[in-house]
């Protein structure tokens, strides 16, 4: 018989190995899934699975967020690593697996769910989640001339043993209360940071800090503009954007640099539109 239920505690062994079986390929690591449900957000995870007589068969992870809307603190959760072993794949227990989420949302009085569907996952997701389009991310490409300006205060990789020096540096960027969107504070953004499979750079004028790193798709390597965090109560210079996008692809080697997103901080986005039919995903956020 197979059931579903909320796992009291996480065998991450057990998660990459379903993982991987489900996908065909080795792309959950033990210790990045660990990171991932219990660091990244700093609020921890639940993982839903399916059992077919004690043998794990599928999940779903429920990764704890708190999000801002209209200035209200909010319960969210973003729906990650939802896979079935090839042989259980079924409405059926799509169906059983969702049924589940449910409940445990409805049980902690979590009123948002958040996911960002490969193109294969949405009707999935719309039909047996009820997910529905929420908002299309925007993908900007450009290339900028790497050199670092003497409008910067620090730029530099981030060091996950600089604990001290980093928070510091980080406190000053909090998220805003009147932002909506995930919160962000500087012990949250520390661990955010402390990914085992990538590498980051903190990039900081007086008004604004960006957080880089260096990607390749598609043989192209870029460096990825991760996000923007402008410092409470400052309005940010066009000067301060030109500076921390051209210092993040000075210390990578990558004059060429992508961002996806909005952020209506900024007086202009870096960047020009990336079409639609040149777009590896869907970048679509989705929410119940």
């Amino acid at each position: 018989m197979i059931i579903a239920l909320a796992e009291q505690t996480v065998d991450y062994e057990e998660v990459a190995a379903l993982g991987n079986e489900a996908f065909g390929s080795p792309r959950f690591d033990t210790e990045e899934v660990r990171w991932l449900y219990e660091r990244s957000f700093s609020l921890g995870t639940t993982v839903v699975s399916l059992r077919d007589n004690g043998r794990k068969v599928g999940q779903c992870a429920m990764v704890y967020q708190s999000i801002l809307m209209d200035g209200s603190r909010e319960h969210a959760v973003q729906i990650v690593d939802l896979f079935l072993a090839k042989e259980f794949r079924s409405k059926g227990l799509l169906h059983q697996l969702y049924d589940e989420v449910e409940r445990e949302c409805i049980a902690r009085r979590i009123r948002f769910a958040l996911g960002m569907p490969n193109a294969r996952a949405i009707s999935v997701n719309e039909r047996f989640f009820k997910f529905r389009p929420f908002l299309r991310l925007p993908v900007r490409v450009g290339v900028a001339v790497p050199v670092r300006s003497s409008a910067l205060i620090s730029s530099v990789r981030f060091d996950p043993t600089a604990k001290q020096e980093t928070i510091a540096l980080l406190a000053h960027y909090r998220t805003a209360l009147d932002e909506n969107g995930v919160s962000w504070d500087e012990g949250g953004l520390f661990q955010r940071l402390c990914s085992p499979r990538r590498v980051y750079g903190l990039h900081a004028t007086d008004d604004l800090l960006l957080v880089s790193s260096a990607r390749t798709s598609g043989h192209v390597g870029y460096t990825l503009l991760c996000g923007f965090f402008v410092r409470s109560g400052m309005r940010v210079a066009a000067t301060s954007v030109r500076a921390v996008v051209r210092s993040a692809c000075h210390l990578w080697s990558r004059p060429m640099f992508a961002f996806v997103g909005f952020n209506n901080s900024l007086p202009d986005s870096p960047g020009f539109p990336l079409p639609v039919w040149l777009r590896r995903s869907p970048m679509l956020l989705s929410t119940t």
